[in-house]
């Protein structure tokens, strides 16, 4: 250290959730590292992401145990917090455990700021938390819908230049390609699009020189092998790849299509224009996914009722059909 300098601010970021809810905090966590950016950021988390976020350069330390220490003794917290030093502690998610671990700072010379979204409020988690923060003193305190800054995994570029195993190339995509992310075998056939759709949706990709690519967890093998299987040219990487190459992917995908799946906020947030399909009277534009570019919001009171012309139509609005991320 040199001499004189002062010590650096130390920062702890607080946040548990489910893939959408951690992919929705990447556009926070850059908020709060461009507001101290000279600071040393932990990130107190679970293990379930710890994967994709260690990579993530808003923090300095990513620290998975989240529940072991809100499993402590109250007193413990305690004299965890004290010797923490943490001179701001945001918490993102509102949970129990971080509810525990705020009891704990209270005693402690941190500043706690609840910037968690609140799913009785009107907005979109992304304004919601963004107008938290800014009353916290880091930016607008109001924003219009789609207006707070976006989640962004652009950062997957510079882990793509030490390995290989993010590049398209590695999954046997050598040209311009879709990504699918079904809706597993967990969800109601009402809230599924039939396969026999996406099967038609990737002919129709193919005869316009896009490769259809279907991805997603061991939920989604079904959608996957079944569209394989009829439509010749078509990849299934259900089960093949994991969050962090799935990301890579996105950022080099033509486009995607999906249902309101978690995996879709990922592609959306690496950059893949998107068409998103969703049951019901209206557009879900309090839950869309984020990202850089354009998603389209299809609905209808049941999936069956959207067209492959339809999806097909609503990506070219996209702009996806134009798209060409390997010259960008």
């Amino acid at each position: 250290m040199i001499e004189n300098e002062p010590p650096k601010e130390q920062v702890l970021v607080v946040h548990e959730g489910d893939l959408r809810a951690t992919v929705r905090m990447l556009a926070a966590a850059r908020m709060i590292r461009d507001h101290h950016r000279k600071a040393r950021i932990t990130f107190l988390t679970t293990p379930e992401f710890e994967g994709l976020v260690k990579y993530c350069p808003y923090f300095n330390v990513v620290e998975p145990g989240l529940h072991v220490s809100a499993k402590k003794g109250f007193f413990e917290r305690v004299k965890m917090a004290r010797a923490s030093k943490f001179d701001f502690v945001y918490d993102l998610c509102g949970s129990d455990a971080a509810r525990k671990l705020k009891a704990a700072m209270r005693l402690s010379r941190g500043r706690w700021i609840d910037a968690a979204p609140d799913a009785r409020a009107a907005g979109h988690p992304v304004e919601q938390i963004a107008e938290k923060l800014g009353e916290a003193g880091l930016g607008d305190t109001r924003y219009a819908l789609g207006a707070a800054p976006p989640p962004l995994l652009d950062w997957v570029d510079f882990v793509a230049k030490r390995s290989r195993t993010l590049e398209p190339a590695y999954f046997g995509l050598q040209g311009r390609y879709a990504l699918f992310a079904p809706a597993g075998d967990e969800f109601a056939p009402a809230l599924r699009w039939p396969k026999e759709r996406w099967a038609s949706l990737a002919h129709a990709l193919i005869e316009q020189g896009v490769e259809p690519t279907i991805v997603g967890g061991p939920s989604a093998r079904e959608v996957g092998r079944y569209v394989a299987h009829v439509t010749p040219g078509a990849r299934d990487l259900t089960g093949r790849a994991n969050l962090v190459q799935l990301a890579g992917l996105g950022r080099k995908a033509s486009f995607a299509f999906g249902e309101d799946v978690d995996l879709l906020h990922l592609l959306v947030a690496a950059g893949a224009p998107a068409v998103m399909f969703h049951p019901g009277q209206e557009a879900p534009h309090m839950a869309s996914p984020r990202g850089p570019e354009s998603v389209i919001l299809m609905h209808a009171p049941t999936l069956a009722q959207i067209s492959v012309a339809e999806a097909v139509q609503s990506m070219r609005v996209a702009g996806g059909f134009a798209r060409n991320p390997e010259a960008a």
